[in-house]
């Protein structure tokens, strides 16, 4: 769920428009570093996660897709709260790697969940469909929001579930905080337009939510915190000082103009079942 989200994170939505130079040729090197104290790689904390999952009251066996997953904690965290299968992908294979021994070491016989490391756009849906897909922060893996929304509503069974995870702007903002981000302010939407694009391709909205400014703090203080005490104890990587620049002047952006204008909006979104 670095799934990693794409709302504007350095490593995320915007990556693209704001990269760096490596010494290393891992391009995920900065975003595993950054989340390295992260559960969930977004301004998430338990008790909502929690929330969240148990609103989506599924079946037994039901078949669950965690697109661009990240660790797939919340992907875990629904296993073990409810006797339902799980597909993880995502394309960073740290990210993977970590949820597969998480998973093992707490549930070695269980065989509920598979990890896959591959882009989601390459990802085959089985013939039958999906329950339920979870998607926070990753609508960039598809390609955007709308069309993280378009696919979702083609590999859904009729009457299932889509709980999305998406940036909104909780006001207009500034050029110069675009200007950090490397975006456009049209790249993003409010929270009630992030609903209503739901609506728009055929989904019932069956409740919403957001990150809370501590969820925020939290994420963004790990985020940075773990970036820096890499920097310090890694004085021989070439990458260091250009991590640290980076992680500083995010952080400094986030202070003064992220808090107060990059929101998080969790969505639950159904398909209609036309066989009622």
């Amino acid at each position: 769920m670095d799934c990693s989200g794409a709302i504007g994170w350095p490593d995320n939505r915007f990556t693209h428009k704001a990269t760096m130079t490596l010494a290393s040729e891992d391009r995920f090197k900065f975003s595993t570093i950054a989340h390295t104290d992260h559960r969930y790689c977004s301004p998430l904390s338990a008790a909502k996660a929690e929330g969240l999952l148990r609103s989506l009251r599924l079946t037994p066996d039901a078949l669950v897709l965690d697109a661009g997953c990240g660790k797939a904690a919340l992907l875990r965290d629904l296993l073990t709260l409810a006797p339902v299968r799980g597909v993880g992908v995502d394309i960073n294979p740290s990210f993977i790697a970590e949820a597969k021994q998480e998973w093992l070491a707490q549930h070695p016989a269980d065989t509920r969940l598979t990890l896959i490391d591959e882009p989601v756009e390459q990802h085959a849906c089985p013939a039958d469909g999906y329950d339920t897909i979870l998607c926070i922060g990753s609508s960039h893996a598809f390609g955007g929001f709308d069309v993280c929304l378009e696919t979702s509503m083609k590999w859904l069974k009729p009457g299932g579930l889509l709980l999305v995870g998406e940036g909104y702007w909780k006001q207009p903002p500034s050029a110069a905080y675009l200007a950090v981000l490397g975006a456009t302010q049209d790249e993003l939407r409010s929270h009630a337009e992030n609903a209503a694009r739901g609506v728009a391709q055929g989904f019932a909205v069956l409740r919403s939510a957001t990150s809370s400014d501590d969820e925020w703090d939290e994420y963004e203080g790990m985020y940075c915190h773990a970036v820096m005490r890499y920097v310090a104890s890694h004085p021989g990587d070439p990458d260091v000082a250009g991590f640290r620049q980076r992680i500083q002047h995010w952080h400094a952006a986030y202070l003064q103009w992220g808090r107060a204008t990059l929101g998080f909006g969790y969505y639950l979104f159904e398909k209609p079942d036309d066989r009622a």
